[in-house]
């Protein structure tokens, strides 16, 4: 096949899954436009035009033939790749616009609101970008890579990809500048993830040096909310990092940092960030310890430990448990038990009241929703269950726990 044809197999693929635009341009139509003073004369056409003049035009000079990957400010995502023959630029092809998350359009629709556009050119503007698709950034990369062998035959690979660089405005100073501002944290910090690696109880007195020494990176958006988010975030996966270290399986480790994370993003106030990393806190060094104690396990049961508290919310069964080991479910059974003290049944339910117990403290959800979320069947045998395991309803347990 040739490229075009390469090409046009390559957006029927993307189109199975996004709707996303893949345009073929001759080098003098991207930096000649006649329609690009108009943002409606042609939609596609002329948001390309409007935005990527300036990064292609830096990219070309520099005689770069990898992919080009370039983030706008507005949020919006483009992919170019570059077609020539020996040295001379024949083609331009663009995949996108995509957006970079969801939050994307409404961001776009706040800077348009700015501008005084009538109510056509408004709709025609606003019908456009609602088509735009959210992609996740590591796909798009993986599409770089392919659309650049699509015109080129080269293969490459997403470490080969060039980005639209940035302005010298935007780039920090010398941090040497405001060494003096850290003085103290690296230590403190150390202790902490130190104290985490061990699991040690003592972790919330070495939290408390860091803070007294730093209240979070320095940077000010004119937003404490944001900012208290952000330095959660942080914390959150310097946690999960040592969590690992200290013998908690990465899959666990990484599921408990995409759940804390999105717990954060949903907090309304400080004090909500601060109950939440206080419970994510908890949350990691006692599976640091749990980890150290399941050494005594032998090594089926504890994958099977570890596959059961990454999919906690899931229904699971004893047959495919005993799948999941090779064992047939009689002996698997058995060997459990006679491992860790306890059915696997009892396995199970204690793992899910304890997720039950996060739910109830750090989030709104009803206790109908967080029976659904753990797989419980009903409320009933919810509400039973939890109760036998902590002598608490979970009305009762939220009363006296609730941390939001």
């Amino acid at each position: 096949m040739d490229i075009h044809e390469n090409l046009n197999f390559f957006g029927q693929l993307v189109a199975c899954i996004y709707n996303l635009g893949l345009h073929s341009y001759e080098p003098e139509r991207i930096f000649s436009p006649s329609d690009a003073a108009d943002p409606t004369a042609n939609d596609d056409d002329s948001l390309i035009f409007l935005s990527l003049e300036e990064p292609l035009k830096k990219h070309i000079a520099q005689k770069r033939k990898t992919p080009l990957f370039i983030d706008h400010q507005l949020g919006l995502i483009w992919i170019v790749a570059f077609e020539y023959e020996v040295e001379n630029l024949r083609g331009i092809h663009v995949l996108g616009p995509a957006y970079s998350g969801k939050n994307s359009y409404q961001f776009i629709k706040k800077e348009l609101d700015r501008h005084d556009l009538s109510v056509t050119i408004r709709s025609r503007v606003f019908r456009l970008f609602e088509q735009i698709p959210v992609i996740p950034v590591n796909q798009l990369f993986q599409y770089a890579v392919m659309l650049h062998y699509c015109v080129t035959g080269e293969r490459i690979t997403t470490s080969d990809l060039t980005y639209a660089e940035t302005s010298e405005k935007d780039r920090p100073a010398d941090p040497g500048l405001a060494a003096k501002d850290h003085r103290g944290v690296w230590i403190a910090e150390q202790q902490l993830l130190q104290m985490l690696r061990e699991g040690n109880p003592d972790y919330l007195n070495a939290l408390a040096r860091s803070n007294n020494l730093s209240d979070g990176p320095r940077f000010d958006i004119g937003d404490s909310l944001r900012k208290a988010k952000s330095t959660s975030i942080v914390l959150l996966t310097l946690c999960s990092r040592a969590a690992i270290e200290g013998g908690v399986n990465p899959s666990v480790a990484y599921t408990l940092n995409d759940s804390y994370m999105q717990m954060i993003e949903e907090c309304e106030t400080v004090t909500e960030i601060s109950n939440t990393c206080a419970a994510l806190l908890k949350d990691y060094v006692g599976r640091v310890r749990q980890s150290k104690e399941k050494k005594e396990l032998s090594g089926q049961i504890r994958i099977i430990c570890d596959y059961i508290a990454v999919h906690i919310r899931e229904k699971l069964s004893i047959a495919e448990l005993a799948d999941q080991a090779g064992y047939t479910e009689y002996y698997f059974s058995h060997k459990f038990r006679e491992e860790t003290g306890v059915s696997v049944a009892d396995y199970i339910r204690r793992k899910k009241i304890r997720e039950a117990e996060l739910l109830l403290a750090g989030t709104r959800m009803s206790i109908q929703e967080i029976s659904d979320e753990l797989s419980f069947g009903s409320r009933s045998y919810f509400s039973t269950s939890f109760q036998k395991e902590t002598g608490l309803s979970p009305s009762e347990y939220r009363e006296r726990h609730l941390k939001i």
